[in-house]
């Protein structure tokens, strides 16, 4: 009986601890949770804002969510929102960094206004008037006083190419919006905003910049594949090589510049991307340049425009919604360049052969695209690379063939039935 009365005082004393604790964590809970965490990351970005030395490097917003949020407030007329509204425990701003400037003395500012700092460092991988420099990447920082939201900084570097690179982050969070992988955007300039009343930097235009922050990934040419072919293959440095080297250069950036301006989305394909994957250089035996293009994306205005860039059309194959293919003539080379279809499982180019009017059907994995870098070029590829090169060259893509037959040669060619003798006209149209 004793025993009973005595756990019956325990189980009252306990309910009465718990509910006291409960009282106390409901109230403090509202406290953090229900005002808070709005207020605090407006507090915190003010602050952040207010201490940073922009005479050092000019600190502007780049968090996808925020940006969003921020346009979608502007356009409805808030004036408290993308901060003032925001939940996030992590939030991404952006620095154009400079290989030879530190961002110690920026670091140093930041906790002394009782900032915590966390930096990480990455090798640059371009060399600067012939040095190697080793680069503040990925910055962390917490107001001591507020312990969310966390803020990321993402230190960007103008490449050789010309483009902006980030690196992959060493230890990933579910929460970052950038650094997973490393990461390359067109150079973009800066525009005063005031968001829930904070002055500060974004990208401009900011729609541009977000739309490309989904296509950014950028893969680093594998350096140790290339040189370990060189030793088996040494590369060739004859005159007729560089000439074709230097020609190939000038196509690409040729049909770049065309490209980019009709917002045409392309990318290195077949021996061109082979080069590239191999030997993380141009195949120069061949006297062509290879460009793959999705059909969705072709314009009308693609030819005249290429012509007007001096690339007059070599020859044009089937039609837009079968098969279609350009070549464009370069003195004595050509840019190549075949529209890619998508099919439920798999994409795939057309080819026709001249001779009997046979189409063909070179078929590919799905893939999306990377950005990466080709004679000091910034062009994109597919990605993953290595299934694509497998499906177009086989297991043995690791072995020059200097004897390569379009329509046999490939091991996803298909045949795909023959042009009507009627249409051949239309469909089979070649320019001396």
């Amino acid at each position: 009986m004793k025993r009973w009365a005595f756990l019956k005082i325990v189980l009252i004393f306990s309910s009465v601890f718990m509910f006291i604790q409960l009282l106390i964590w409901t109230k403090f809970s509202s406290k953090e949770i229900g005002e808070p965490n709005h207020s605090r990351v407006k507090d915190v970005i003010k602050a952040l804002v207010n201490v940073w030395d922009h005479n050092n490097a000019k600190l502007f917003l780049m968090d996808p969510d925020i940006l969003m949020e921020y346009m979608e407030d502007k356009a409805d007329g808030h004036t408290c929102g993308s901060f003032c509204q925001s939940q996030k425990k992590l939030v991404t701003f952006g620095v154009k960094g400079n290989v030879k400037r530190s961002l110690r003395p920026v670091f140093h500012r930041l906790r002394s206004y009782n900032f915590a700092v966390v930096d990480s460092i990455d090798e640059f991988p371009d060399k600067v008037d012939d040095a190697s420099f080793h680069v503040t990447s990925h910055v962390f920082l917490q107001d001591m006083t507020h312990p969310e939201p966390t803020i990321h900084i993402l230190v960007l570097y103008e490449r050789a190419a010309g483009f902006l690179w980030h690196s992959k982050i060493q230890v990933a969070s579910s929460d970052l919006a950038f650094g997973y992988d490393a990461g390359s955007y067109k150079n973009f300039d800066l525009e005063p905003a005031v968001i829930d009343g904070i002055s500060l930097y974004i990208p401009k235009p900011v729609d541009k910049f977000l739309n490309s922050v989904p296509q950014s990934k950028y893969i680093e040419c594998d350096q140790v594949r290339a040189d370990n072919f060189h030793k088996s293959y040494p590369p060739d440095v004859s005159t007729k090589a560089q000439h074709f080297q230097r020609k190939a250069r000038q196509l690409i950036a040729q049909g770049k510049e065309v490209f980019d301006k009709l917002g045409i989305r392309f990318w290195i394909s077949s021996g061109t991307l082979l080069g590239w994957y191999r030997q993380c250089d141009i195949i120069t035996h061949p006297r062509y340049v290879d460009f793959g293009v999705w059909i969705k994306d072709y314009n009308p205005q693609l030819i005249p425009e290429m012509e007007k860039a001096g690339l007059p059309l070599k020859h044009l194959f089937g039609r837009v919604n079968d098969t279609f293919e350009l070549s464009f003539q370069a003195g004595d080379i050509k840019l190549d360049l075949f529209f890619f279809y998508e099919e439920s499982d798999h994409m795939w180019n057309g080819g026709t052969d001249v001779k009997n009017g046979a189409k063909l059907k070179y078929v590919f994995p799905k893939f999306r695209l990377c950005w990466t870098t080709l004679l000091n070029l910034h062009v994109r590829v597919p990605c993953p690379t290595l299934p694509y090169i497998e499906a177009n060259y086989g297991k043995g893509w690791a072995t020059p063939v200097k004897e390569w037959s379009w329509k046999d040669s490939p091991t996803n060619v298909k045949q795909n039935g023959f042009w009507p003798k009627d249409q051949w006209d239309d469909v089979i149209q070649i320019y001396e």
